[in-house]
C-alpha cells in the first residue's frame, strides 16, 4: 500500500539503546506469559507487557512512551495525540486515549473532541529495543470507517532516515471502504519498507477463517524475525502468510533487518483519516477502543547449523544463461523451521541467487516436516563483448561462490549458520 514518510522521533536518542534485549530481571519474567514449542524449537519470553494493572493504573513507564501532538505524522492524518498525562485540550486527563482498563488489557481509545480527533500513539523507543526472535501481540481492535490501527516497528539507526531506516508493520487494518481499500473487519496486511520499496513496501493479505472478525475476538499478530527472514502470521506462527526474504528486495536496495547497527522500537497506535484510513463518517470516534491484551518478545532455541554440500561445480560461458545452476543437499533438524540464503561470488560483473520450490518464499528452504531440501544456485555472468582479447565482461577464469544459510536463531547478516563454497570457472 502507499504510504508517506513516518516521522522518527528523537532518533538520536537511540544511539545508546541499539541493542537487543538480551535479559530481565527474574521478578519481571515471572510475570510474562509463554508460549507452546513449534517442532523442535522452543521459545523463551524475553521480554513483555501483559498490561495486568488495575483500572487505570499507569501503564509502565519502563516500556512506554508517547508521541504526542497532531500536524499529519506525514500522512494526512486527522488525530491528535495525547499522552495519558496531557491535559491540555483536546487532550484530557479525565479521559485518556490509553490506559489500563482494568480486565488485562492496554486500551487505545479514539475520542471525537469538538471537531478534532484525538488518539495515542505509545512506542518503545529510547526504552526497549530488539534486533531479531519473535515480535508477538494479542490485539482485538475496532474496525470502522476513518480507523487505521497498527503494531509495528521502526528502526534506530542514529542519522538514518526512513524508509532507508527500517519498518516492519506486523498488524495494519484499515477499512475496505477507505480511498485505497484495506483489508476490513475480517483480515489484516503485514509490510516491510526499505530504502528502496520506500512507502509501497512489501507486503501481503491476511482473510481470517470465514465468520472471523478482528472486531469482535483478540487474535494474536506476530513476525518471527531472524536474519535475512521476516516470517508474519496471524494467530498460527507454524503457518506464516507472509515471508519476505533479503532476496525480495529489488536491485540496489538494502534490508535493514539483519545489521548489528539498527536495532528497532515497537509502537502501537491508533490514527483516524489520512493515506490510508480516509474517509470518515459520522460515526468515528465512537466505536470501542483497540485492546491489546499482551506484547511479548520470545527468542528461540538455538538451531543445529544445517549441513550443506554442493552436488558439482559451475562451468559456464560468460553471459550463458543455461549450464549455470547446480544444487546444494541440505541437511537440516525437522521440526526447526524455515531457512533463508544468502550468495556472493568472486567474480567479476557476476551475481549469484539461491533458490527452492518452497511454496511460500521461494528464497528460503521450509525443515518444517522434513530434514531435506535441495536448493539451486544460480550464476549470473556478463558476456564479454569486446574483440581482441580484452574482456569487458566476466573474465575467464577461476571462482568461488559462497553460500551462507541462517536458521530462526541466527541473528545477524554477518554471522551465517553455515556456509558452502562452490567452484565456478567461466570461459
Amino acid at each position: 500500500m502507499t504510504r508517506s514518510f513516518r516521522p522518527l522521533a528523537n532518533v538520536a536518542l537511540l544511539s545508546v539503546f541499539g541493542f537487543l534485549i538480551s535479559a530481565m530481571p527474574e521478578s519481571a519474567a515471572a510475570q510474562c506469559g509463554t508460549t507452546p514449542p513449534t517442532g523442535s524449537v522452543t521459545w523463551t519470553t524475553n521480554w513483555c507487557d501483559e498490561f495486568n494493572g488495575a483500572s487505570n493504573s499507569t501503564i509502565n513507564p519502563a516500556n512506554w512512551t508517547y508521541d504526542t501532538g497532531g500536524g499529519g505524522w506525514g500522512n494526512n492524518e486527522l488525530e491528535v495525540y495525547c499522552a495519558p498525562t496531557s491535559n491540555t485540550s483536546p487532550c484530557s486527563t479525565s479521559s485518556p486515549n490509553a490506559y489500563i482498563d482494568g480486565s488485562g488489557h492496554l486500551a487505545i481509545q479514539v475520542r471525537l473532541v469538538g471537531s478534532t480527533y484525538t488518539s495515542a500513539r505509545l512506542k518503545t523507543q529510547g526504552l526497549q529495543s530488539f534486533h531479531s526472535g519473535r515480535m508477538e501481540a494479542s490485539i482485538q481492535i475496532p474496525s470502522h470507517a476513518g480507523l487505521w490501527p497498527a503494531y509495528w516497528m521502526l528502526g534506530s539507526q542514529p542519522g538514518v532516515s526512513w524508509p532507508t531506516v527500517g519498518e516492519s508493520d506486523i498488524m495494519e487494518n484499515w477499512p475496505t471502504t477507505s480511498n485505497i481499500p484495506g483489508p476490513g473487519a475480517t483480515g489484516n496486511r503485514s509490510t516491510i519498507h526499505t530504502k528502496l520499496t520506500g512507502g509501497s513496501g512489501i507486503g501481503k493479505n491476511f482473510t481470517l477463517p470465514a465468520g472471523q472478525q478482528v472486531d469482535t475476538a483478540f487474535h494474536v499478530y506476530g513476525e518471527i524475525w531472524s536474519a535475512n527472514m521476516m516470517q508474519f502470521y496471524l494467530d498460527d506462527p507454524t503457518q506464516p502468510f507472509f515471508v519476505v526474504t533479503a532476496s525480495d528486495l529489488p536491485a540496489g536496495d538494502v534490508w535493514p533487518f539483519s545489521s548489528t547497527a539498527d536495532s528497532f522500537f515497537v509502537i502501537m497506535n491508533m490514527a483516524v483519516g489520512g493515506t490510508l484510513g480516509a474517509p470518515t463518517d459520522s460515526g468515528t470516534g465512537s466505536q470501542a477502543p483497540m485492546l491489546v491484551d499482551y506484547v511479548r518478545q520470545y527468542v528461540p532455541s538455538s538451531i543445529p547449523a544445517p549441513q550443506m554440500t554442493p552436488a558439482g561445480s559451475i562451468t559456464v560461458t560468460a553471459g550463458a544463461t543455461t549450464g549455470n545452476t547446480t544444487t546444494i543437499n541440505m541437511t537440516g533438524t525437522n521440526g526447526s523451521g524455515r531457512v533463508a540464503f544468502s550468495c556472493s561470488t568472486n567474480a567479476p560483473k557476476a551475481s549469484c541467487l539461491v533458490t527452492s520450490n518452497d511454496s511460500v518464499n521461494k528464497y528460503t528452504v521450509d525443515f518444517s516436516n522434513s530434514s531435506s531440501a535441495t536448493p539451486t544456485v544460480t550464476v549470473t555472468t556478463t558476456a564479454n563483448t569486446r574483440r581482441g582479447g580484452k574482456s569487458n565482461g566476466t573474465p575467464p577464469g577461476n571462482y568461488t561462490v559462497t553460500v551462507n544459510a541462517f536458521t530462526i536463531s541466527s541473528t545477524y547478516a554477518t554471522n551465517p549458520s553455515a556456509s558452502t563454497n562452490v567452484n565456478l570457472t567461466v570461459n
